[in-house]
């Protein structure tokens, strides 16, 4: 039997068995404003309220801004706070995958949410020192190289995905989609990094706003094939019962 990570969203775990797989990497990809973060914050909020050790890393936001989200959407932080650490980290330090295995490292974690890959992989071009380097990356200092930022960034991705992995928590990683372009992330890798994809739509009609999600890929479950209307309220996300396009 597959043990499994509720999410606390009502109506959407009955799309997936009943949570996602423990110890799974799940994609959360769409375009701006379709509610990525939203998603994932629900979520650990929701395994902190019930006991989880939770890590939110985050790399573009305060911590006091992710704080005040919770807030809005009436989730109290101040009640989470021994199970919910926000961690803020610099995407453009040389050193970030370093830093990122040093905090995987202080806590046993159930439920990690990486908010977002792409201030890795368009992160500066500067390859991390030391005992990590790879043979190939070591031959690389003789015989240098040339790559670019984001081959550098595509490098990063692969290796904290790892990382994510061996700790066995169920990890939660936000990633940009670019309107009309191929694959379902901005970096083009991650999907076919990951054991799950939520895929995150927004279409504006007229003066309505509709959101949907799909789920793209979820390994060991069984799921809903569509997509699934959803609103975000004063409450976080919503689906729309019984509304499937």
């Amino acid at each position: 039997m597959v043990s499994r990570i509720a999410t606390g969203i009502k109506g959407f775990d009955e799309l997936i068995e009943g949570g996602f797989p423990a110890g799974s990497v799940a994609l959360v990809a769409g375009t701006p404003g379709t509610g990525k973060s939203i998603f994932c914050a629900e979520i650990a909020y929701y395994n902190a309220s019930k006991g989880k050790k939770c890590l939110y890393l985050d790399l573009e936001q305060k911590a006091d801004q992710l704080n005040n989200q919770l807030d809005d959407f009436g989730f109290t932080p101040a009640k989470v706070k021994n199970n919910l650490k926000v961690a803020t980290l610099d995407s453009a330090d040389s050193a970030l995958i370093e830093n990122i295995s040093n905090e995987l490292s202080k806590t046993k974690y159930e439920v990690i949410v990486l908010d977002s890959i792409e201030s890795i992989v368009n992160s500066s071009a500067v390859m991390e020192k030391g005992k990590d380097l790879s043979m190939e990356q070591i031959q690389n200092t003789v015989f240098p190289t040339v790559m670019d930022t984001k081959t550098v960034g595509r490098l990063k991705l692969r290796k904290l995905i790892s990382n994510l992995i061996a700790t066995n928590a169920t990890v939660f990683i936000v990633g940009e989609k670019v309107e009309g372009a191929q694959g379902l992330s901005r970096d083009t890798i991650s999907e076919f990094l990951c054991d799950n994809i939520i895929s995150m739509n927004y279409l504006g009609v007229g003066s309505s706003e509709y959101r949907s999600l799909q789920i793209r890929k979820m390994r060991r479950s069984g799921h809903e094939k569509g997509f699934v209307l959803f609103e975000i309220n004063k409450k976080g996300i919503k689906l729309i019962k019984n509304k499937s396009i």
